[in-house]
């Protein structure tokens, strides 16, 4: 008989490798998808080895209290235990071999070592076996085995045989210790494989994206001169003339800038693939019209093999034909401006370096509110009223002019007035040179910018900071990561770490206390960040509800998890608002420099992100670490709603329909609208997996049409069908299609189409979309049961406490949840729970139907608190249309 594995997962990938692999090995395989599933299998099968997924359990526990449960019974049935972790638990795979695990798998999985540790395992069991069945051949009993043998012999044999067995265990630890050091290295060198790959293939497409993007034409031949590569600017360029500018060009297009023809072995390429470096040439781009002549500065370089060998050259041309003809015009025009500067209201000087003497008009000093007698002519008199801060590179412009390394002196710096405050001018200066190429004197003008640098601090304000709450922006938070990345790539720095937070049901605050308290709940949150934070560390609005904060120079990575707690520490004190108590809370999304290599601050901002939005699907007011794993989820989500999308077009979504039973005949007088979705690849797959997704992205409501409409014409069929039976048809409302506009409309409008009985329509919703859209909700509920259609709450229980809507909302039915009705014969607490919801239900006149009935000791104590109506697989699964109608035919045709 083979081996039987219990299999105790809730991980779909790992539950399919799992079942294949040992499958494909003959062995029998049950999954169980938790510790209380797993118990059920193994009080009514036999198995050999049980494989705990710690992942499957309770996260607050991970597995152990899973483990000590199974340990317990596998113990007693010989039954080995092995865990599946991930390689850094390594603390929870030391806590659960402590409490029995008999071994421990690895993930990810590798499917040859995978393979070898599991049939280890079942060959100890074997053995395990074996020994319990022939005790008289263990080896662990050598005295009996000696039995009848001579006193010496047996002696001789004991110890020899002893002797054995301790070199058989350390043979065996030995090859387990080489066997788990050669598992660690396998996955090790694996993941590096993997890593490195996929650094190497980001590398290559940035760096093509990089060449295409750049306004400057690249052109790269290989060693023979031939053309190799050509960005777009460089065909956008050159067009049908590109070849001409490589050294297989029969007709060079370049010219030297005298206009004369280069030839073929001067043209830049061709120089560098003799191994000189091209810095900065100008030449003059060939044309048929003399006006249509552009000049070009170009750079090339040799291109070499690690080894040293030459295998091509590359060229950068950039067309500067605008620019110089400025440069000339501006040239030009200098003698003109510095006759005409003088009738303006600047401030106009003149140096003379061959003496040091400076003159200064009387607007200058007049700028600077002085009188002409007050200030002299030596350089002085101005320099030492500069900005601290800004002499120096004052004086490297200077410098870097008169010596002819740039062609212009233009500098704006701040220099004291006559009242102590510093203006803001803009110096300018030109140069006269002698016969021999130095300055003799410079003449200039000095401009007041004072306001204009106001207007422009202002506006970097507004660029850079938020408007209501005086943060940083998201532009200001980026420039700051990317320093900090910059900073982290060049040297070892010490850790840093990014958050993002987001408000938990922000909108439902701003939407019901209205924008003004939503503007200052967000101010007032900004100051409480603020006062969480250290002075040095960086907290900008990223937009809406969103938070960012940048975390620099931590002293360990984790640090930034104090912070965190900190910070949720924070909200839990209410915000007094406009008279209004508002409590809120964040999720929060954390990023640790040390886990993940980063180059742009978007990929950062992109994983806080995902483990923000992690931290809330977990539950909201918490946070999270990003994980790389996160992005699996990430992409299944985005996969999902891909599919979503088709399935929609390809009408992949159907309804079936579970029975509504009146308990006291048994008799079906309803049925819920349950929407199943046939996935080509995955088969059938219910709204568990789908449904959040469809609500966040809003095809819900294209699908909730399609489920209201297919459940209107199946009621329509069976009321045509059996026309004495009055059947409701029970059909699911989320809070994106009760906020859809047309839902009251396209509800009435299938009624008529459909000629139904208003009140046989029965829109079910949960308490959680009644309380969070409270009046919005409302409205449409109205409008709803003004057409004659019933109300339901369903999974009544699990909401909030306040059960003040059951009187303002017109609700006609409600369904008490199935955790409920499953734990009824099990908890005192619970049963007293449902018989308070029956009994306030009935005395508002309110119809209650027990979802999850599946036993006839549930459906016995519910009928025994009064309850009408009853919904579970004691009953019926959901049923495709047919299977329905067949059971509406027999009830008919045996009513009894």
């Amino acid at each position: 008989m083979p081996p039987h594995i219990l299999v105790i997962t809730d991980d779909d990938d790992n539950r399919e490798l799992l079942i294949r692999l040992l499958q494909s090995q003959g062995q029998q395989v049950t999954v169980a998808a938790d510790g209380q599933e797993a118990l059920e299998h193994l009080f009514r099968q036999v198995f050999d080895l049980i494989l705990l997924d710690l992942d499957a359990a309770d996260p607050d526990v991970r597995g152990v209290e899973t483990l000590r449960q199974l340990y317990q019974y596998a113990t007693v049935h010989s039954i080995l235990v092995a865990v599946i972790a991930d390689a850094r638990d390594l603390d929870l795979i030391a806590r659960c071999i402590e409490l029995g695990a008999d071994d421990y798998l690895l993930k990810p999985f590798h499917e040859v070592l995978l393979r070898a540790r599991i049939n280890a395992l079942l060959e100890r069991k074997a053995w395990r076996d074996h020994q319990r069945a022939f005790p008289e051949e263990s080896p662990r009993a050598p005295a009996d085995a000696a039995e009848g043998v001579a006193p010496s012999v047996s002696g001789i044999l004991l110890f020899a045989l002893l002797d054995a067995l301790r070199h058989a265990w350390r043979d065996q630890r030995r090859i387990i210790t080489e066997f788990q050091a050669l598992e660690a290295q396998i996955a090790e060198r694996s993941a590096a494989a993997e890593h490195a790959a996929l650094a190497l293939q980001q590398q290559t497409i940035t760096l093509r994206a990089i060449l295409e993007s750049l306004s400057d034409a690249v052109v790269v031949v290989d060693r023979e001169g031939s053309l190799v590569h050509a960005n777009l600017a460089a065909h956008t360029f050159f067009g049908d003339r590109l070849l001409d500018v490589t050294p297989q060009a029969t007709a060079p297009a370049l010219l030297n800038t005298n206009g004369v023809p280069c030839s073929t072995d001067q043209l830049p390429l061709a120089v560098a693939l003799q191994g000189v470096e091209v810095d900065s040439s100008e030449f003059l781009l060939a044309s048929v019209d003399p006006d249509a002549v552009r000049r070009v500065r170009v750079t090339a370089r040799p291109l070499r093999h690690s080894n040293g060998d030459m295998i091509g050259a590359v060229a950068i041309f950039r067309d500067i034909t605008a620019s110089f003809q400025m440069a000339e015009a501006l040239r030009a025009g200098e003698e003109r401006y510095a006759l005409t500067v003088q009738a303006t209201g600047d401030g106009v000087w003149e140096w003379e370096l061959r003496t040091g003497t400076i003159t200064f008009s009387h607007r200058w000093k007049e700028m600077l509110g002085f009188q002409d007698q007050e200030i002299g002519n030596h350089p002085s008199e101005w320099f030492n009223r500069v900005h601290p801060d800004d002499q120096d590179e004052l004086d490297v412009r200077l410098t870097a002019y008169l010596r002819r390394l740039i062609t212009s002196f233009d500098y704006e710096y701040r220099i004291l007035h006559r009242d102590g405050a510093y203006r803001w001018m803009r110096c300018r200066g030109i140069a006269i040179w002698d016969a021999d190429g130095n300055a003799s004197h410079i003449v200039g003008s000095q401009t007041d910018i004072t306001d204009r640098k106001l207007v422009e601090q202002c506006l970097w304000h507004h660029a850079f900071y938020d408007s209501l709450t005086g943060l940083a922006n998201r532009a200001r938070f980026i420039d700051c990561l990317g320093h900090v990345i910059a900073r982290a790539r060049r040297r070892a720095s010490p850790p840093y770490a990014v958050l993002i937070l987001d408000l938990d049901r922000f909108k439902l605050i701003n939407d019901s206390l209205g924008h003004l308290v939503g503007d200052q709940l967000l101010i007032a949150i900004a100051r409480r960040l603020e006062q969480s934070l250290r002075p040095g560390d960086t907290l900008a609005r990223l937009g809406s509800d969103e938070f960012a904060v940048l975390l620099e120079d931590l002293s360990e990575p984790h640090a930034a998890v104090n912070v965190a707690e900190r910070i949720l520490h924070s909200f839990e004190e209410p915000f007094h608002l406009n008279g209004h108590e508002v409590f809120s809370s964040a999720s929060i999304g954390i990023v640790l420099s040390n886990d993940l290599r980063y180059h742009s601050p978007s990929d950062v901002l992109r994983d806080a992100d995902t483990a923000m939005y992690h931290a809330k699907m977990e539950g909201r007011a918490r946070y999270a670490i990003f994980h790389p794993a996160m992005h699996d989820r990430a992409r299944l989500r985005l996969q999902i709603e891909t599919d979503l999308r088709r399935g929609i077009e390809r009408n992949e979504f159907f309804v079936v329909y579970q029975p509504i039973i009146e308990l006291s005949t048994r008799q079906t007088v309803g049925f819920e609208a349950l929407l199943r979705w046939r996935h080509p690849q995955r088969g059938i797959v219910t709204p568990a997996e789908f449904i959040a997704i469809a609500e966040e992205t809003g095809l819900i409501v294209p699908i909730g049409q399609m489920v209201l409409r297919e459940a209107c014409c199946q009621l329509s069929e069976w009321k045509r069908q059996h026309p004495e039976r009055t059947l409701a048809m029970n059909i699911n409302l989320s809070p994106r299609q009760i906020a859809d506009p047309d839902l009251v409309n396209r509800t009435a409008a299938l009624i008529d189409e459909y000629r139904l009985d208003a009140d046989t329509l029965c829109l079910e919703i949960t308490e959680t979309a009644i309380i969070e859209h409270g009046d919005a909700t409302g409205r449409v509920l109205q409008q709803l049961r003004a057409l004659g259609v019933r109300i339901c709450i369903d999974d009544f229980g699990t909401g909030y406490s306040s059960l003040s809507y059951l009187h303002r909302f017109p609700i006609a039915t409600i369904k008490i949840d199935r955790s409920f009705i499953s734990q009824i014969h099990r908890s005192h607490e619970n049963t007293e729970i449902v018989r308070s919801i029956i009994s306030l239900a009935r005395s508002l006149e309110i119809t209650v139907i027990a979802e999850g009935t599946e036993t006839e000791d549930q459906l016995i104590r519910i009928r025994s608190m009064s309850c009408t109506y009853g919904q579970g697989w004691l009953f019926a699964h959901a049923l495709e249309p047919a299977e329905a109608t067949a059971m509406l035919d027999r009830e008919t045709e045996n009513p009894d």
